[in-house]
């Protein structure tokens, strides 16, 4: 009898483990046929889908929410910039990577402040990775000061994008931070790309930081500072007036 009634819970628990696992993808399966569907929409941009693709932006799934997002601004609608604009505030942090991205695909100077606001303010560290990867390709007037601020940041990989966009738009600048990044951080990966960083400088600082770093405990950070020694190029002394040195004589 203890038999049976085992046996019998066990079915039990069986049918409902399928059930809810029927449920569980049917589910997912209700996503993906909708995630096709937009691509569908995308497809024939007709003024009806892009109506459609619009709605979309107010769904509940954050999957749904990206892909209407991602589709509206890469068919380039009139307001594209603006939409992506506006799912920087979105609930969802992968929404508002998304929507970094998107911003700085628009490569409009005049965005700039939208994505520096997001870098020093968003909570979420993927977020402001998107933003200093996006603030690298607008390169508006305040995209440098913002990726050199970013330096600080408290996540390691936020500070590895922003020492690499700073060295794109701004090479050179932010060498003291960059040298405390050489010094101290704990992160190797920061530590070999603010040496890299500081090859472009030409602050006489610069040199003192990277021949300091050719005795770091990891040899690629070595190998990076001594790579940067061989491009940097201070700016060299200028020279005394003659009539100072004249004096000293």
């Amino acid at each position: 009898m203890q038999i049976l009634k085992k046996n019998c819970q066990t079915r039990i628990f069986v049918v409902v483990l399928v059930a809810a696992g029927a449920f569980f993808f049917g589910c997912a399966d209700d996503k993906t046929e909708k995630i096709a569907e937009i691509y569908e929409l995308k497809m024939d941009p007709s003024p009806r889908n892009i109506a459609t693709l619009r709605e979309l932006l107010g769904e509940k799934d954050r999957d749904l929410r990206v892909t209407a997002l991602n589709s509206l601004v890469t068919l380039d609608v009139d307001d594209a910039a603006e939409l992506a604009v506006a799912a920087l505030s979105d609930e969802d942090p992968f929404v508002r990577a998304t929507a970094a991205k998107l911003v700085g695909d628009q490569e409009d100077p005049a965005l700039t402040g939208f994505l520096t606001r997001a870098l020093r303010e968003d909570p979420d560290p993927l977020v402001r990775r998107r933003a200093c990867q996006a603030l690298a390709r607008v390169a508006g007037d305040d995209a440098g000061p913002a990726l050199i601020a970013a330096l600080r940041d408290p996540d390691a990989q936020v500070r590895l994008e922003a020492i690499k966009g700073a060295k794109t738009i701004a090479p050179g600048q932010g060498s003291d931070r960059l040298a405390e990044l050489l010094a101290e951080d704990p992160n190797w990966e920061v530590r070999v790309r603010a040496a890299s960083a500081l090859g472009l400088s030409r602050d006489p600082g610069a040199g003192k930081a990277l021949r300091a770093a050719l005795d770091d405990p990891v040899e690629f950070v070595r190998a990076a500072a001594h790579k940067a020694l061989e491009e940097y190029r201070p700016d060299p002394k200028p020279a005394r007036p003659a009539a100072a040195a004249e004096a000293e004589n």
